[in-house]
């Protein structure tokens, strides 16, 4: 049975820890790491402790770093000795609270054969208490509190410490999350910048074009009327050009009318394989052959110019990373779901592998692979005409070794016509 004295002695503690709880949420969390510092130095103050850390789990080389320290004596020299780094693979009682989330405490840490000597003897501590701090359900690091002193801690000095590590996840996650909001606040201020800029570049640029397109006529007429061929070839090529011009500023007027919500979809009945055709006619050649495996014939309704957008972007993006002489496969088949059909296109090439963090973002506007001059354009508006027809797009490497993108858009079952005598290289 306690005594009175004892009584008196835990409550004071009680109202200290509160005390200090209501000290730690008026602190201030603009500065992460300025008010971790405080908050341990105020934790050591309310449990007399004689050092309090902060470990942050450092997963580049599975390592706890002490990032919040209190500032006292043993806290200083723990810096000086190196064990403010603990490597995974060294164990400890600090590592094995990380791995298993199981809050500890130790009256005697001298006599225990499984803590580290440096805490042991380096720093001289006898006891601690010890939890894990998350950060939305992700375990993030390890709070620490020791003492110089045998069985200086209590169970609710335990409690107290894990009530303090809440609240710690929480700073730490309002934190990062003002510092995301921070940097896509100043990503999305460069696109806007920049999407303006290069929409009015692609006005003028089309205002330009136009003359110079009549110019190049006239010229082909004039070669044509006295039979010059080379000038004719000269002609042809220029025209070549000027059409990869004309799909770089439909491009870009494209993001602004995306931006904008002007960005229409206008389905009729047409013939999806017919279209393939068209636009792989366009890019098939001796070094990068393009075969076509599909149905004879796929009706259905749908955005004939968009899809030719969308077709014209994944094919010239297939194309420019494809190894030379190797095939692309486009493909196209009937895929039955429960919500109807869905006619499922994909375009392979054998080119280098994407890794997983460029996939996620091909898809953004000005994204582009490390090997492009491009403007990272393509296919992004190729993923905004697939969702804009209710469908989806899709990019991966399935074997590491290929680029695979896949459109799959639904279809009505009533207006869809399957001509299902399948075709292999009909060009």
């Amino acid at each position: 049975m306690k005594s009175s004295f004892d009584k008196e002695e835990t409550n004071q503690r009680q109202e200290q820890q509160l005390a200090a709880l209501e000290g730690l949420l008026e602190l201030p969390a603009t500065n992460v790491k300025v008010t971790l510092n405080q908050a341990t130095s105020l934790i050591a103050e309310v449990l007399s402790a004689d050092k309090v850390d902060i470990f942050f789990h450092d997963p580049t080389n599975e390592t706890l770093v002490a990032f919040g320290t209190s500032d006292t004596p043993m806290g200083r020299k723990q810096r000086s000795i190196g064990m403010d780094r603990l490597p995974l693979a060294n164990g400890g009682r600090t590592v094995e609270v990380f791995l298993t989330g199981t809050p500890f405490i130790a009256y005697h840490t001298d006599q225990d054969p499984e803590e580290l000597v440096g805490l042991k003897i380096g720093l001289g501590v006898k006891s601690q208490i010890a939890t894990v701090f998350e950060v939305e359900t992700l375990r993030r690091g390890v709070l620490l509190v020791v003492s110089s002193r045998p069985e200086f801690f209590s169970e609710q000095d335990l409690r107290f410490l894990e009530a303090i590590a809440r609240w710690i996840g929480i700073v730490i996650h309002r934190a990062e999350l003002t510092e995301r909001l921070k940097h896509e606040a100043v990503e999305q201020g460069r696109r806007l910048a920049a999407e303006e800029l290069l929409t009015i570049m692609a006005h003028d640029l089309r205002n330009y074009l136009t003359p110079l397109k009549g110019r190049i006529e006239l010229l082909q007429r004039r070669a044509q009327r006295e039979g010059r061929e080379q000038d004719l070839r000269d002609v042809s090529a220029v025209n070549h050009t000027l059409g990869l011009l004309e799909r770089v500023i439909s491009d870009l007027l494209d993001v602004a009318r995306l931006n904008q919500g002007i960005f229409a979809i206008t389905a009729c009945s047409m013939d999806l394989v017919a279209l393939i055709k068209d636009v792989v006619r366009a890019f098939d050649s001796p070094e990068t052959p393009i075969h076509i495996h599909a149905p004879a014939k796929v009706i259905l309704s749908a955005d004939a110019d968009r899809l030719r957008q969308l077709l014209e972007n994944v094919l010239a993006n297939a194309v420019k990373y494809a190894p030379k002489q190797t095939p692309i496969t486009v493909e196209m088949h009937i895929e039955r779901r429960m919500d109807g059909p869905w006619v499922v296109l994909t375009v392979c090439n054998q080119g280098p592998g994407l890794p997983a963090d460029l996939q996620a973002t091909l898809f953004h506007p000005f994204v582009a692979g490390s090997q492009s001059a491009g403007l990272g354009l393509g296919l992004y508006l190729a993923n905004k005409i697939a969702t804009a027809h209710d469908g989806t797009l899709t990019i991966g490497s399935p074997t590491g070794q290929e680029v695979q993108v896949t459109l799959a858009l639904p279809a009505e079952e009533d207006e869809l016509i399957v001509d299902n005598q399948e075709g292999s290289d009909p060009l």
